[in-house]
């Protein structure tokens, strides 16, 4: 049963009730059970109280703080999950979107997590989904997480491959962000993040149509920076390079580039015995929402970090040669 309960925002007045008064009630109840809040505004009078909008530090004028909330698609493993789980446990409210619920059923179980269906190739459902997260809580951070990858020579993969690719990592990543920019605008404040990948920075073999589309994530994140800079909003790409999950790539054709993989693998390994696992990126995103830097690329992890500064350092007429080199081996690079 959903109970509705209307709550009268009353002008702040030093030494009384006023707004943070009805932010406290939203909040009490929303915290204990299913309801519907409306909230009738009155005219504004002078107002000592005033809210502090970083995301860190936003409070009421009773000094309760009310609760973050994130919405993060592709929820259901890897980055998107231990995102998920870090959270909850960092008293978060997590809007946990994925194709398939059952995956999501044991993160269900953790304090403060919403489970939602998500297919990010279903623009209804992208329309479905956000505005009912939108209407019903007022989320602080995007994090735009679904995705998944095909590794192979350009010529390997098929038109239906490439725009099925092209459909879950570009558009649907586009059609979900323009879904949160105006609740952004509207409040001034708020992050969006979206997970890209080494290869939107360093193209790498076989990394054609996945770089592609990685490559055009980034170039939205850098547009939508200038954009929502004016409104307080933060746009921010999360980076990583090889982690340890169970991350999908239905293709994965190494025909005639058998050592240059191997080789490949050994240069994002950087000398560990195995990739870092999906905990060590939640916690650059962890930091991202809340260090409150004017930064945009974030790699999620201390290989990423150091490859990507290798590639900044020597930039793209340098690096080339050098990674040639070293993935065909200086032998077949003179043949």
């Amino acid at each position: 049963m959903v109970t509705s309960v209307i709550v009268m925002q009353l002008p702040a007045r030093k030494g009384g009730i006023g707004n943070g008064f009805a932010e406290a009630v939203r909040c009490f109840f929303r915290e204990r059970l299913y309801i519907s809040i409306m909230i009738i505004k009155q005219p504004r009078l002078n107002n000592s109280c005033s809210a502090n909008r970083d995301i860190n530090h936003f409070t009421t004028c009773q000094g309760r703080k009310p609760m973050n909330t994130i919405f993060i698609t592709g929820a259901s493993s890897g980055i998107g999950r231990a995102t998920v789980q870090k959270f909850s446990e960092q008293g978060w409210r997590v809007i946990a979107t994925m194709r398939d619920p059952k995956r999501g059923e044991d993160l269900a179980k953790l304090p403060h997590v919403v489970i939602m269906p998500l297919d990010v190739t279903d623009s209804a459902q992208i329309r479905e989904t956000c505005q009912k997260a939108l209407q019903e809580y007022d989320v602080d951070v995007l994090f735009n997480n679904a995705g998944y990858g095909i590794m192979a020579p350009l010529e390997v993969p098929t038109e239906e491959q490439i725009r099925k690719l092209f459909d879950t990592d570009v558009i649907g990543c586009i059609l979900v962000t323009q879904q949160f920019i105006p609740h952004f605008k509207k409040r001034r404040a708020g992050v969006i993040l979206t997970t890209t990948s080494l290869a939107a920075i360093i193209a790498l073999p076989r990394d054609g149509v996945y770089g592609a589309a990685k490559r055009a994530q980034q170039g939205m994140l850098e547009s939508l920076y200038y954009e929502l800079k004016p409104f307080g909003v933060a746009v921010k790409a999360m980076i990583p390079g090889g982690t340890r999950t169970n991350f999908q790539t239905p293709l994965n054709d190494t025909t005639g580039y058998e050592k240059a993989a191997a080789n490949q693998r050994k240069y994002l390994l950087d000398g560990n015995p195995e990739f870092p696992g999906p905990e060590e990126a939640a916690g650059v995103i962890w930091e991202a929402v809340n260090d409150g830097r004017n930064q945009i690329n974030y790699p999620t992890d201390s290989v990423c970090q150091k490859l990507y500064d290798q590639y900044q350092e020597m930039g793209l007429e340098r690096f080339k040669n050098h990674f040639y080199d070293m993935i065909f081996e200086p032998e077949t690079a003179k043949k």
